[in-house]
């Protein structure tokens, strides 16, 4: 452990680990708790999502490797890393909507966002320990980004169940009121309660976490605008393959080939048929 603490790139690593770790992990393992208790989900629902967001994580997990290797794991962390942690603080806004299809429909779609994003953080952290190593020390490196992320990721959830009892006690509201003689009109009320406040607080640890993202140098870096141009093109690539018109033609290539096929050999049995008679 004392080799890469000694290391001062890799000790800022190793500072950005810890705490994205426990921002990261004080919020995601009430999700369950949070669907089935609060928004009142049945587990079938909960179960559903989690296998959306799955699905998710692995037809992403290709492309972040492709700009991974192409750029640099850090480039990938500046852009799924704020999608993943933006992903984590909506979820209070689920509980903001009455209306419960839209609010299925959203979570439908936070789930898939927030594993397509978590796919990139996954690869781009792991990668960027091994690159940051120097040759041949690899293990003691990889080691204590292990030991670091483990304490971390561990004592996340453990500190956020002893506030559980305190949050669930405490309710923030805020409601801006518009009041005429036609009568009073309520705009965009905010209700938050119980888990609400660790989404809320995972978010904003989330960003100090990205502030200690900054400092770490690795070769090949680029900006992050033009690394949300490229995701942006990728996403695009993606969509186009599986359009109406090219996917479809891509699904019905192998059938149209085999019914061609069939039309051909029935006619051509029809036709020797019709020799065979006339002889």
């Amino acid at each position: 452990m004392r080799e890469p603490a000694s290391d001062p790139n890799f000790r800022k690593l190793l500072g950005f680990l810890a705490s994205w770790q426990f921002a990261v992990n004080l919020a995601t393992p009430f999700f369950t708790v949070y669907l089935v208790r609060q928004l009142g989900y049945s587990m079938p629902v909960v179960m559903a999502l989690a296998i959306a967001s799955q699905l998710a994580n692995a037809f992403a997990l290709r492309s972040w490797g492709v700009l991974s290797d192409r750029f640099s794991n850090k480039s990938v962390l500046l852009v799924a890393a704020p999608a993943y942690i933006a992903c984590i603080a909506a979820m209070a806004v689920a509980s903001q909507i009455d209306h419960d299809g839209a609010q299925l429909v959203f979570l439908i779609g936070l789930h898939l966002l927030m594993g397509s994003s978590v796919a990139g953080v996954t690869l781009a952290t792991t990668n960027i320990g091994l690159k940051l190593s120097p040759r041949g020390m690899a293990s003691s490196y990889i080691a204590s980004t292990a030991v670091v992320t483990a304490l971390a990721a561990g004592a996340a959830p453990v500190i956020g169940g002893l506030f559980a009892d305190f949050f669930a006690n405490r309710r923030f509201e805020l409601v801006i009121r518009w009041t005429n003689p036609e009568g009073v009109f309520a705009f965009l009320p905010l209700k938050l309660g119980n888990w609400d406040f660790y989404f809320l607080i995972s978010g904003v640890l989330g960003l100090y976490a990205l502030h200690r993202l900054g400092p770490i140098s690795e070769a090949g870096e680029i900006a992050q605008r033009d690394m949300v141009r490229h995701v942006l093109v990728q996403a695009r690539s993606s969509v186009h393959a599986f359009s109406t018109v090219t996917g479809f033609r891509a699904l019905t290539e192998m059938p149209g080939s085999i019914v061609r096929e069939f039309r051909v050999r029935r006619r051509f049995a029809r036709r020797h048929a019709l020799r065979m008679f006339d002889e």
